[in-house]
């Protein structure tokens, strides 16, 4: 059986770059493919919950913490598709957005009415956290596919945060904040998914036997085109 195609962090910004450059799709919409995904497998997650007894039925509240990279924006892609879906929807920001990307999507969750709040200093994060325990999911779009070594102290504290709330079914979009994509290793605080939903590929560092407490089940959701499109194959 041929072994699923997995992609390190070098691969992917490869990736990314030629699916811009040689197939036309403009990295919007490669972060709306991945952000709208991500939501549907966030709500189908749920409906099992609902199904098992484990969860309330729907509308459900989401909340989505955001980092300032494209993962922040996917982040806030996905909380677009489940405002849309019917649900209630809340995001908090580390940061201000520091990609096109992030900033288109940051802008439109705006005019949506979708709250956007920011983590500035440690009673911000307090309060949220203190939220976060009243909703029914909780997304982590922190930190991406870039991290090498530990997050520093301000994500730090963010992601134990995320990991203190007890009552949200949690997801991870791409990996969990905190994991090294290559190694599957985390050198510090570590975001715990109960699912991961990773973009285009499995990571490198997926298999590794360290990477398995934080991922959860994963699941892959493409960008919109057959990686073969591009060269990749499985195996």
């Amino acid at each position: 059986m041929d072994r699923p195609l997995h992609l390190s962090r070098e691969d992917l910004r490869a990736l990314d770059a030629r699916a811009i450059a040689e197939l036309g799709i403009p990295g919007a919409v490669l972060m709306e493919n991945a952000g709208r995904q991500a939501a549907e497998l966030l709500l189908a997650a749920l409906r099992q919950q609902v199904f098992a007894g484990r969860r309330a039925p729907a509308p459900w509240r989401v909340a989505v913490v955001c980092g300032t990279g494209n993962n922040g924006g996917d982040g806030y892609v996905l909380a677009r598709h489940v405002q849309r879906a019917g649900h209630c929807v809340e995001c908090w920001a580390s940061g201000p957005p520091a990609t096109d990307e992030a900033r288109t999507n940051h802008a439109i969750v705006l005019r949506l009415g979708i709250p956007v709040r920011t983590l500035s200093d440690a009673e911000s994060l307090a309060s949220a956290a203190a939220a976060w325990g009243n909703f029914d999911a909780l997304v982590d779009g922190l930190l991406g596919t870039g991290l090498r070594g530990a997050p520093r102290a301000e994500h730090s504290a963010v992601i134990a945060a995320m990991n203190g709330a007890v009552a949200p079914f949690k997801l991870a979009l791409d990996l969990p904040s905190g994991l090294d994509c290559d190694e599957g290793v985390a050198a510090g605080a570590c975001f715990r998914a109960d699912l991961t939903v990773t973009f285009a590929a499995r990571k490198l560092g997926f298999d590794g036997a360290c990477a398995a407490e934080f991922l959860g089940s994963v699941r892959v959701a493409d960008l919109g085109f057959e990686l073969g499109a591009l060269g990749h194959r499985e195996g």
